[in-house]
């Protein structure tokens, strides 16, 4: 079977392919072609989307490292990669496509949950779960901004699988590890994202590629995914200090008049700014105060997709409540703004000389995709971007700023670490010197368990399953239960208290992510695509903050709660910063 030809394979480039819905990457190392599986052994991340440097392939993952030529293992904590044999014929590569076939059958995942053999397995009617009410099932105990937390009450209750109703329709909740990685491992392929979501989505106009599927998510993917590659970021890079010093000016004036600061809304226009620049490449006045307005419409969308995923009745169609048109008029300003960029990137592209026409961020290369996309899937990527990169990224910052006041011996030992990286550097804000804060990176990574931005996500079979020892018919809403998995592991630790110096032993060990269920970028192909992104956000903002403040909560501002809508944000934080004196 050929799968590419030599020509278009460029020297150290790595080249994803496809058989029969099969993964496959195809190295070409100083003229010495190599085909591997296209997936990462550990968590099933696209390999297409790795690094090669000297002939090693480095997934982007969790840094797990092969061999170009042989695919063995370099890293202690996986496993090699499956290398095919292959020939080449006259400029053409060809593999043995029962050879394929035969092995993608062989590494099936064995479902360790599952009955034994001669018994039969579980419906989801024998699961236990809670009472709901004729009609509605469940659906109006799921409260939309504490759903998690009815979700993980539950879970307490009926253990880590049972099973609840939306309406008239089954549905089940997992909170084991091993389980929840086989769902995300297995998308697109096995698995798809709960069509009641998706259907809301698309109703507003954001089906870009966070929320498509099949062969329209691999399309996009590969053009977007290219836009986040490490050369791209770290050009990036002093765009994202200038708005971060833009934010330490601002939090200055704040902290000489000891105000109170709604610190979350800060870090979400700081977030809407970088995420503009580094999608539309506008100037940086421009992107300010376009970050800023579309900052003031996205607060708005994320909790009324939430409220509409889970609504008894779509009455919005029939009949708009006062928060539908609001909602209506912010996505209108959204779509504006949006187009005004796009057209802005186009006149851009057309006044570049033809050898100048290499794209330089992310709404370039959708619209210089040689897969040509469409003017609406070109503006719903950019709307799915925007909304994404804003308010996640913005939510986890908030989330270390509350423990670091909750926690002033953590804060302090993280002031020391930067002071003594800025002082052996000469500059932290370097992405070699923030690279080098350990400390710093088991913050983030406590901070991301506890208290992550994404703490239940909902999917769905495609075709009927088994899956943990039990039958689920195609179209079954699963629900994983991201954060409480990470919380409830019998292993003899407290899990429950923010404690950073874990992630300094064996806790922080590739294999051991997974075993202790923590997925706070997702995992398997659809790992969010902007991760790298949202790190130096975080590390930059935090850098900042422990060189030139102490932060506190501000007083009689303790009741922080988590609020969820679709992401989960700290609702009632507000701080004080107070200058540091070195």
């Amino acid at each position: 079977m050929v799968i590419a030809s030599t020509s278009e394979l460029h020297h150290n480039e790595i080249r994803p392919i496809q058989v029969n819905g099969i993964e496959l990457i195809v190295i070409n190392l100083a003229g010495t072609i190599s085909v591997f599986d296209g997936r990462c052994p550990h968590q099933g991340s696209l390999l297409s989307e790795g690094v090669l440097d000297e002939g090693v392939l480095t997934c982007r993952t969790h840094g797990c490292r092969f061999s170009c030529i042989s695919g063995r293992s370099l890293s202690n904590s996986t496993s090699g990669l499956k290398r095919f044999n292959s020939v080449i014929t006259n400029d053409q590569v060809k593999v043995d496509l029962a050879e394929i076939l035969a092995w993608h059958t062989e590494r099936q995942p064995i479902d360790r949950y599952n009955v034994t053999a001669g018994t039969s397995s579980r419906s989801l009617e024998q699961l236990p779960g809670p009472k709901g009410i004729p009609i509605f099932g469940n659906a109006l105990q799921l409260h939309p901004s504490r759903m998690h937390l009815v979700f993980e009450s539950w879970r307490r209750q009926f253990g880590p699988i049972y099973k609840y109703r939306v309406m008239n329709r089954p549905a089940i909740a997992i909170a084991e590890p091993a389980l929840i990685s086989q769902v995300l491992r297995d998308r697109p392929e096995t698995y798809r994202r709960w069509d009641g979501l998706e259907t809301v989505v698309k109703e507003i106009g954001l089906d870009g590629i966070i929320f498509t599927e099949g062969d329209t998510w691999r399309r996009q993917r590969r053009i977007v995914s290219a836009a986040f590659r490490p050369e791209r970021l770290r050009s990036f890079s002093p765009v994202l200090s200038a708005i971060t010093g833009r934010l330490l000016k601002r939090w200055e004036k704040e902290a000489v008049n000891e105000r109170s600061i709604d610190i979350l809304n800060d870090l979400t226009q700081y977030a809407a700014e970088v995420i503009t620049s580094f999608t539309f490449g506008a100037g940086m006045g421009t992107a300010r105060s376009d970050g800023e307005a579309i900052h003031r419409h996205l607060e708005i969308v994320f909790p009324m997709i939430n409220r509409r995923s889970i609504a008894p009745f779509p009455h919005w169609r029939y009949v708009k409540l006062p928060a539908d048109r609001k909602l209506d008029r912010a996505m209108t300003s959204i779509r504006t703004l949006t187009a005004k960029l796009i057209a802005s990137a186009r006149s851009r592209l057309r006044q570049r000389a033809e050898s100048d026409s290499h794209p330089t961020n992310v709404i370039e290369a959708l619209l210089c995709a040689p897969e040509r996309l469409t003017d609406d899937e070109v503006l719903a990527n950019a709307l799915s971007l925007l909304l994404a990169g804003e308010d996640t990224t913005a939510n986890t910052i908030s989330w270390i700023m509350y423990f670091l006041c909750r926690h002033p011996d953590v804060q302090m030992r993280l002031q020391s670490e930067v002071d003594s990286v800025a002082a052996a550097v000469g500059d932290a804000d370097t992405l070699d010197a923030i690279d080098n804060l350990r400390y710093l990176d088991c913050v983030i990574n406590e901070t991301m368990r506890l208290k992550p931005v994404v703490p239940v996500s909902s999917f769905q079979p495609i075709n009927d399953i088994q899956l943990g020892g039990i039958s689920i018919p195609g179209g079954t809403m699963i629900t994983l239960l991201t954060r409480d998995t990470s919380l409830y592991q019998d292993i003899g630790v407290d899990l429950h208290t923010f404690k950073p110096d874990r992630w300094l032993t064996g806790f922080n060990d590739v294999g051991n992510r997974r075993n202790f269920g923590f997925f706070p970028f997702g995992a398997g192909p659809r790992l969010c695509a902007g991760r790298n992104l949202a790190l130096m956000e975080i590390k930059s903002v935090i850098v900042m903050l422990c060189r030139n403040f102490d932060v506190s909560l501000a007083k009689n501002e303790c009741n922080v709660e988590e609020t969820y809508g679709i992401t989960m944000r700290p609702q009632g934080l507000h701080v004080r910063l107070r200058p540091r004196h070195k």
